[in-house]
């Protein structure tokens, strides 16, 4: 098992390699999946689960990005420095974790939230759980994080 250090230089390689795609103007698909898979490994950090999904097996349920993962891997790869501090900042602010059901999934998707925030969202004011709210999604283990 990696330590919180081991994880986080990763993470760090993955940003930094994933810049460099950016620069040499290469699709995103090249280099979110990479992204995707450092980050499913800080998975502990934030997670909770829907009151609906309380209990239910994993193949009941769908674990979902509170936050897309498009808007934290833009978070990330915008980051001018990239120190554990600001890497966990982001990470302790955006990255959540939600066991859903897949009902409650299909609600995201046709309120057109399956994967981008809702109109007028502002990150530092709003909630990070607006596109659970937005469709009824109530949270046992909120973790009160407003912003």
């Amino acid at each position: 098992m990696q330590t919180i250090n081991q994880k986080l230089e990763c993470l760090r390689r993955v940003i930094n390699n994933s810049k460099e795609h950016v620069k040499a103007g290469d699709k995103t698909r090249i280099y979110s999946q990479y992204i995707r898979y450092a980050l499913d490994e800080f998975k502990e950090i934030n997670f909770c689960t829907s009151i609906k999904a309380n209990g239910l097996k994993r193949k009941e349920v769908t674990h979902e990005h509170v936050v897309p993962h498009f808007f934290i891997m833009n978070k990330l790869l915008n980051l001018d420095s990239l120190t554990d501090q600001n890497i966990l900042a982001v990470l302790n602010k955006f990255y959540i974790i939600c066991q859903i059901t897949k009902d409650e999934d299909k609600y995201l998707n046709a309120a057109g939230l399956r994967s981008k925030m809702p109109d007028g969202w502002n990150e530092k004011t709003d909630s990070v759980f607006a596109r659970y709210e937005n469709v009824g999604i109530e949270i046992l283990n909120d973790t009160n994080k407003n912003t």
